[in-house]
């Protein structure tokens, strides 16, 4: 089956095709990016709404994620705002405006989990679903140039690393991402 994914966030693509690599999917990033309004309460809307534009600008499958990192001891923040939790949006300012909001919060109070919403419409126009969280702890200084947005951040404490420190292949197994992907995948039929 051939899908585009609805981002034009390359870290992502990239992040998608590995994990999806032994199924049988030819995944490529959107010829454009196409403007959606994320207006939905929660992960999963959202992730509805991009696949719902992409599939009316492309008219062919197309998988679509929401994702971001929630902080119990700040409400659960950043949550559906994780990309845009900066005025400029960029994974550094990201990092240091959550940063900020928790320094004076003890590492141990800091439990936190990514989650990933993930949506895939078919070529029947069908709508496949899956949300996957990890759980950790945000700690207070960057570990590890692996991964991208919070990942340098985002203590696994089963592995004793950040998600910055962890190879991609590593951070795969685990991850919110990995999770839910495969989770989707496997509960759908795919055509030889």
């Amino acid at each position: 089956m051939k899908i585009i994914i609805a981002t034009s966030n390359l870290d992502k693509v990239r992040e998608f095709q590995r994990i999806l690599e032994g199924f049988k999917v030819e995944l490529s990033p959107a010829p454009y990016s196409v403007r959606v309004s994320e207006t939905g309460r929660d992960f999963i809307e959202n992730a509805i709404l991009k696949a719902r534009a992409y599939y009316r600008e492309f008219k062919m499958p197309v998988l679509s994620d929401d994702s971001g990192l929630e902080v119990d001891a700040i409400g659960k923040a950043p949550g559906i705002f994780s990309a845009r939790f900066s005025e400029d949006g960029s994974y550094r300012s990201n990092i240091e405006r959550l940063l900020g909001q928790i320094k004076n919060i003890p590492e141990d109070r800091l439990k936190a989990r990514f989650v990933c919403a993930v949506c895939l419409i078919d070529d029947r126009e069908i709508i496949h679903v899956a949300q996957e969280t990890c759980e950790g702890y945000v700690i207070k200084e960057l570990r590890g140039n692996s991964g991208f947005g919070y990942d340098p951040i985002f203590y696994y404490p089963e592995l004793k690393r950040t998600f910055g420190e962890l190879s991609p292949e590593e951070k795969d197994t685990v991850s919110h991402r990995g999770k839910a992907l495969r989770k989707l995948f496997l509960a759908i039929p795919l055509e030889e």
